[in-house]
């Protein structure tokens, strides 16, 4: 992003600083404003990479703040050369913008970073990794699987699995989830997303999601199943459960829910290194895209703003699921 000032000749900002208008403190106040907007994610994913780069700069012998553009530059051939992903080497440039424009110093992230990291974009040259979908079939499965366990917690873990299918929602937005959130309807449910990744003003949206054909498969039933085991008290809608398969109040968080769909996945014999929370979110693009819905009605479910994003979510699991040569061979 551009400095509110940049542009304005050196007189004018003289003239600013003369007249009394303190730049440094609304530059600061700016700062904080974009911080208070900031989701918690994306809060403790830049402390970690802020902390990394003070580090670094600590064994480098370098100052971390003020950073010159070389420090910033040197740093990021180092996250790569260690093999860090381009999507996170990219997001700690960003906690290091961020950090600088927290404390009123100007980002040293100029050309030199960016030309580089276009570079390395270009070297690598390969997709990235992502997470395998969950198809509808292996669904049902460990829904299967997690209800003769007949636990409280197999029970919230099998409401997480297929209404996180169902809405596909992303991880994060399932944990924020209260359960006056959800209420039914004679069609299904009606959930309330109130804050996404795509939608940081926070503005909101209801998604309707259709009851299932299949008792193991519907959101409806599974969710209805955990609230008699929840109770329908205010609070998390995916509460946290104890050793004693008590309800706890607290919420899960994102990194519980990678747990919960890798042992689920490896409950039905499939090997879960490939599989993660995004699966779930994956898994309902692909299954809607297998089914004849539209682009934009993939979207209306999931939230995405960008065509470009939705079809990465869409992975085929058979190669041969679709012939755009059919009528002409």
């Amino acid at each position: 992003m551009p400095r509110v000032d940049e542009g304005l000749p050196a007189e004018q900002l003289c003239l600013f600083e003369m007249g009394g208008v303190d730049v440094r403190r609304l530059r600061l106040t700016a700062a904080r404003w974009m911080e208070n907007g900031r989701s918690v994610a994306t809060k403790k994913a830049y402390a970690i990479g802020w902390a990394d780069f003070e580090g670094w700069c600590r064994s480098a012998g370098r100052a971390a703040l003020p950073a010159l553009e070389e420090t910033v530059q040197l740093y990021a051939v180092h996250c790569l050369e260690a093999g860090r992903a381009l999507a996170t080497v990219e997001q700690r440039l960003a906690a290091i913008v961020a950090a600088h424009r927290q404390g009123g110093q100007t980002p040293p992230v100029g050309y030199a970073v960016r030309d580089l990291m276009r570079a390395a974009r270009r070297k690598n040259g390969r997709a990235q990794r992502q997470k395998a979908a969950i198809v509808p079939a292996e669904l049902r499965k460990m829904s299967a699987a997690l209800l003769r366990l007949k636990t409280v917690r197999a029970v919230r873990d099998r409401a997480l699995l297929v209404f996180g299918f169902a809405t596909g929602m992303r991880a994060g937005e399932l944990c924020a989830l209260e359960v006056s959130d959800v209420r039914f309807a004679a069609k299904g449910v009606v959930v309330w997303i109130g804050r996404s990744k795509t939608d940081q003003e926070g503005e909101g949206r209801e998604v309707g999601i259709f009851a299932g054909r299949r008792a193991h498969s519907c959101p409806v039933r599974v969710l209805k199943a955990w609230l008699r085991a929840r109770g329908k008290e205010a609070g998390p809608l995916f509460a946290g459960v104890d050793g004693g398969d008590r309800v706890q109040p607290g919420r899960l968080n994102v990194k519980t829910v990678w747990r919960i769909v890798r042992r689920s996945v490896q409950m039905i014999g499939l090997d879960p290194e490939p599989y993660g929370a995004h699966s779930l979110r994956a898994g309902c693009a692909t299954a809607a895209a297998v089914a004849g819905a539209g682009e934009i009605a993939i979207m209306q479910r999931t939230g995405h703003k960008s065509l470009a994003v939705v079809k990465r979510y869409i992975r085929h699991a058979d190669v041969f699921g679709v012939d755009p040569l059919a009528k002409a061979m």
